[in-house]
């Protein structure tokens, strides 16, 4: 639990202060490299979270995905799901996939997923991204981020 407190306060960080107008223009983050190739699970989650300026509108399987009408970030967008595991008595984690693929440019790359898992009887979902980081230099394709769950 030590984990998800230290990911929800990482995500309040970056967000304090930010205005929650899904319409405002989102500056586009810096590279983000991760520190290892492929990358480690920790990787995925920095690499989330460094990435969490991304506007929602990156990927056409961001539209309409949130806890809230006004997410528009894919930080605001995890956020919210983060903030709905904080009952002690629910069953929640977080979940990494990393599996080797090809970037649609054919070069190979890490195909890198997060996935908020939460279950409480029959409320059960898995919310996260999946994005690719290029396996020559560890670059996050910060283009290649799509939202996948259900619930």
């Amino acid at each position: 639990m030590t984990r998800l407190w230290a990911v929800l306060l990482l995500f309040g960080l970056g967000s304090c202060g930010q205005p929650v107008d899904s319409a405002r223009t989102v500056a586009t983050p810096a590279e983000v490299h991760v520190a290892h190739r492929p990358p480690s699970a920790k990787d995925v989650i920095d690499a989330v979270i460094a990435s969490g300026q991304l506007p929602l509108r990156t990927s056409p399987t961001c539209a309409s995905v949130g806890t809230e009408v006004s997410d528009g970030t894919i930080g605001r967008f995890l956020a919210g799901f983060l903030a709905e595991l904080s009952s002690p008595e629910k069953k929640n984690w977080i979940e990494t996939k990393i599996e080797p693929g090809r970037s649609a440019q054919g070069e190979p790359v890490s195909l890198c997923t997060l996935t908020l898992r939460h279950e409480d009887g029959d409320d059960r979902w898995g919310w996260g991204v999946q994005f690719q980081v290029r396996s020559s230099d560890g670059l996050v394709l910060a283009n290649s981020f799509t939202c996948v769950g259900a619930g």
